[in-house]
């Protein structure tokens, strides 16, 4: 019912038994529609979600929980219907995570670094340490006044100029993003973890944008890729983070609230009709043609 195109992946298995689709790298899209920007208002309360590919710890909104049942429900079936090591590995990593001073702190460290690592763009240029404490504090969504006026005054710096701005937050919101703008926040998203190859070597997603591209070819990037929004789920942008998903709140069709009880409630005799559709059309295509006799 959801499943991926095996023939045009190639099949690599590990010593250790594990078997990986790899498929050529997929086309990806945006979606920032119906984006959930709205705090948790009780995080001390908010439930765990505790369904298939849960580590027990995860929390995020009731609304959320049903879907993410539904979804991870499919994924995981469809994994042990191939085989494929990506897909039964996959769990629900992290939920909400709150608006705090740590998650200035990690923007911080990731804004430095990200100069340090790119001598070629930025060279022996440093962030500047009167920025720091504006740096972590809460700067909002992109075009919010405040996250504005921080790049004015990066910019203004010297040694920086308005173009050496742009290409740092350019890499800088690829990883992470500032107080304000934190999706896990409003408790309707989380990041998924799963093993994959990249370089040849077996290894977790662990929500590192690094990996995306490796992600996207393995069979749960590809899956997540494709069927995440029948599930009401998105990524901001599967070419950065296929891993990160945000629930919609669809009101009707596919990651509605019908469709996923209807979902939770039979998948495996969805999949079961589904799978043999072909198969009944083959018969009645035979019986036609007198192939076969009734």
């Amino acid at each position: 019912m959801f499943d991926l195109p095996l023939k045009s992946a190639s099949v690599k298995t590990l010593k250790n038994g594990h078997k990986y689709y790899i498929f050529p790298p997929p086309g990806t899209h945006k979606n920032q529609k119906d984006r959930r920007h709205k705090y948790a208002t009780d995080p001390d309360h908010l439930p765990i979600y505790r369904g298939p590919g849960s580590n027990g710890k995860a929390k995020m909104a009731s609304e959320v929980l049903a879907p993410a049942q539904a979804m991870m429900t499919a994924m995981l079936r469809y994994g042990e219907k191939i085989d494929d090591w990506s897909m039964k590995s996959a769990f629900i990593q992290n939920g909400y995570r709150p608006d705090d001073a740590g998650q200035g702190s990690k923007y911080l460290g990731i804004i430095k670094s990200s100069i340090k690592e790119a001598p070629k763009i930025f060279g022996a240029l440093e962030f500047p340490s009167n920025l720091e404490q504006e740096a972590q504090g809460v700067l909002g969504q992109i075009g919010d006044s405040r996250r504005d006026a921080f790049h004015k005054h990066l910019a203004a710096a010297p040694g920086w100029n308005s173009n050496l701005v742009s290409q740092l937050f350019q890499i800088v919101d690829n990883a992470y993003a500032p107080r304000g703008a934190n999706a896990h926040t409003t408790s309707w998203a989380f990041d998924l973890d799963f093993y994959i190859l990249k370089g040849g070597i077996e290894q977790n997603v662990g929500a590192d944008t690094h990996k995306n591209a490796a992600a996207l070819q393995s069979a749960a990037g590809m899956w997540l890729n494709t069927y995440s929004m029948f599930f009401g789920f998105d990524s901001y942008d599967t070419g950065k983070e296929v891993f990160h998903q945000e629930f919609r709140d669809p009101k009707s069709g596919p990651g509605s609230s019908d469709f996923i009880a209807l979902l939770n409630c039979c998948q495996p005799e969805l999949e079961f009709v589904d799978d043999s559709l072909p198969k009944i059309r083959e018969a009645i295509r035979q019986l036609s043609l007198g192939m076969i006799n009734p």
